[in-house]
């Protein structure tokens, strides 16, 4: 596994919008870039991040707008700005071989999975996934993004569960309520490769040409494969559908555990429920629900491709990683 090149103070993070710009949300965005200056980085945005669509601009353009940022030696991480819809549309455009010569971190969470995990399957490059430049600072939580920093200054953390987690009516109040109390469901023990992103994202890669699973663990079988996934809104049905297609193409082969997050946007079939969704189709295999990973808050850092060893017991958990 390549770890990029650690950052020194006042080293320079380019943003770049992959999927949507952050034109809706400036004052999430400089509310994040104020935070990312006071911890001692420098930023530059390229054209697209700014605009106020979905996406951003052009597949080609955005995929050119990544390169310029993948081949600048004053930049020396990649922070995606935004999720979105249409990332996937970049894929074709993306020049994996400059990023292959060029390894740099780079970080995201949602739709930006479309860029972070073929970077660690196909490349070998860890990737970080958990925040995106435009909002990760919007709730004023400061303990996971803090752990993001220091990562990237070099400093691995143990990330623990928190306390307390996002009331899911958030999103329809408007206001930050975190009253509701974190208990993993769950338990395991369990040393491997982390491996995931967004459900979605994954799910609309598996068996296209930018699917590079089936490399990734045979490099890796020995160590064996924990997965992480972030489940954005997909309906439960329709969720255990996917997580037979990816049965079906060994995706959990050498698998040691399954983390899940929250469900951001609920939509729980009657027939099955999203918990008997992956026990149904990965019976054999632990699985932790109502992890701290995804779209609720607060949400952890997960370093895609990094060795960990994951300790959950009694509804709280921490993941202690090795980069080797």
């Amino acid at each position: 596994m390549i770890y990029p090149q650690f950052l020194q103070e006042k080293d320079t993070i380019g943003i770049t919008a992959l999927s949507k710009g952050v034109g809706g949300k400036l004052e999430s965005f400089e509310l994040s870039l104020d935070t990312l200056h006071q911890n001692g980085f420098q930023t530059i945005e390229t054209a697209n991040v700014r605009n106020d669509s979905e996406p951003s601009s052009e597949p080609k353009t955005r995929a050119q707008e990544l390169s310029e940022l993948v081949i600048n030696p004053t930049v020396k991480a990649i922070w995606c700005a935004a999720g979105g819809d249409f990332q996937l549309e970049t894929l074709p455009y993306i020049n994996f071989e400059e990023i292959k010569k060029n390894p740099k971190w780079i970080l995201g969470a949602s739709d930006p999975t479309n860029l972070l995990f073929p970077v660690t399957t196909k490349l070998d490059i860890a990737t970080i996934y958990g925040f995106n430049a435009g909002s990760f600072d919007e709730m004023m939580l400061k303990t996971y993004p803090k752990q993001c920093f220091n990562l990237l200054k070099g400093k691995v953390p143990t990330t623990k569960s928190s306390k307390k987690h996002q009331h899911l009516d958030y999103y329809n109040t408007g206001k930050p309520i975190l009253n509701t109390t974190t208990k993993y469901i769950g338990e395991c023990d369990v040393k491997g490769r982390m491996l995931g992103g967004c459900f979605e994202s994954i799910n609309d890669m598996a068996g296209t040409p930018f699917d590079h699973v089936a490399d990734f663990q045979q490099r890796y079988k020995q160590d064996g494969i924990i997965w992480f996934f972030d489940v954005f809104a997909m309906e439960s049905s329709d969720l255990y559908r996917a997580l037979l297609k990816m049965k079906y193409m060994n995706y959990f082969d050498y698998t040691k555990a399954i983390l899940v997050s929250r469900v951001l946007f609920e939509r729980e079939s009657k027939l099955i429920s999203y918990q008997e969704a992956f026990k149904k189709a990965c019976p054999d295999i632990p699985i932790i629900f109502e992890t701290d990973i995804g779209h609720t808050y607060p949400h952890m850092l997960v370093i895609n491709g990094a060795l960990a060893h994951v300790q959950i017991k009694d509804g709280k958990g921490q993941i202690t990683y090795k980069l080797k």
